[in-house]
């Protein structure tokens, strides 16, 4: 029965991670809406940016995402960086939480 429990718990702790992954995700989108400059976009950056909203349509509709969709998405927000213009901290703080749920949970 406790090997029930702690399933459950671990379950629970993974869905946890999952729904604040696809919260950092939304997050990150709404920033990039505002703070890109498009002006400057490479192939390689229209790229990522569609990329991006393909992932997240994606997982935002799953109760599950694969892992592997969270490291695309931060792969394709990095490629991002150099048209991002900001200081703005709420930036980084995205950033580092999509890296840290990158490294945690691939």
């Amino acid at each position: 029965m406790e090997n029930n429990s702690n399933n459950n718990n671990n379950n629970n702790d993974v869905s946890n991670d999952i729904n604040k992954i696809v919260s950092v995700m939304a997050n990150m989108l709404n920033y990039l809406n505002v703070s890109l400059y498009e002006g400057q976009f490479t192939y390689k950056h229209e790229q990522a940016r569609l990329k991006i909203n393909e992932i997240y349509d994606s997982v935002s509709k799953m109760p599950n995402p694969p892992l592997h969709a969270i490291a695309e998405f931060y792969n394709n927000v990095k490629c991002l960086k150099n048209v991002t213009d900001t200081d703005d901290p709420d930036y980084y703080q995205y950033m580092r939480e999509l890296k840290n749920y990158y490294n945690i949970l691939l």
